[in-house]
């Protein structure tokens, strides 16, 4: 099982959009940052052509993350726990992920069968994927939430105030709705910090002041480009 809530103190940190198997421009990516430790926000594979390839980079450079929609078929089939169908619907595009492990067949027991094509690297990565994380930079403190923290959510808390405890019970008891969220950056809540969030494609890497939105379209979009978060500073970084 993955864990709830990942716990980060850096003094300088950058956290990566969604990927979506595009090793090729994470390669560049982190060549600009240089020497940071990474944290990513979900989505690093499906779509793109490459996600083996992106685990591997993610893996050596001993990236964070939370977990994306995308990631969870991943986790579960990598992981033994069956394969999810949903993954080879058109708009999931997990055929793209499953070919770049070389997984033959499309029913199923064939694909779950090939779970073993997954590295032990890989899958301890995997299940180190949170469903949110508590991160503070420099003594300045985010939440990173794969879907961002919409306040049509907040109804189903209703015994938490709002403030501190509504990402961690989220994380604890309704934890799909920080991955599958439908809402606008724009509708995100107001907490007790800055929430950091992909999943919702923006055309420029987006600064509201309680919420950052770094889902450029990677993967997705033809002219998608993957966005990074620096911080302290608090700069975004973008690579075509």
């Amino acid at each position: 099982m993955n864990p709830s809530l990942l716990t980060v103190r850096e003094d300088r940190l950058a956290v990566i959009g969604d990927i979506h198997g595009r090793r090729d421009l994470l390669v560049r990516l982190l060549h600009q940052l240089g020497h940071v430790p990474i944290l990513v926000a979900g989505d690093v594979c499906d779509r793109g052509p490459d996600t083996r390839g992106v685990l591997d980079l993610l893996v050596v450079h001993r990236a964070r993350g939370v977990l994306g929609n995308h990631d969870e078929w991943f986790v579960q089939w990598a992981c033994d726990e069956g394969f999810d169908r949903i993954a080879l619907a058109p708009t999931m595009g997990g055929d793209a992920t499953l070919r770049s492990y070389g997984v033959v067949g499309r029913s199923e027991l064939e694909v779950a069968s090939q779970s073993w094509r997954v590295s032990d690297s890989h899958r301890k990565w995997l299940r180190g994927l949170a469903w949110a994380a508590d991160i503070e930079v420099d003594g300045v403190p985010f939440w990173v939430v794969h879907a961002g923290v919409a306040e049509s959510v907040a109804w189903q808390l209703l015994d938490v105030p709002r403030g501190p405890r509504v990402v961690p019970a989220l994380a604890e008891q309704r934890s799909s709705s920080l991955l599958w969220s439908r809402a606008d950056p724009s509708e995100s809540m107001l907490l007790d910090r800055p929430v950091i969030m992909g999943h919702r494609i923006v055309p420029e890497p987006l600064d509201l002041g309680h919420v950052l939105a770094i889902d450029t379209g990677c993967g997705t979009v033809p002219d998608g480009r993957l966005t990074a978060l620096l911080l302290p500073e608090r700069r975004f970084v973008s690579v075509p």
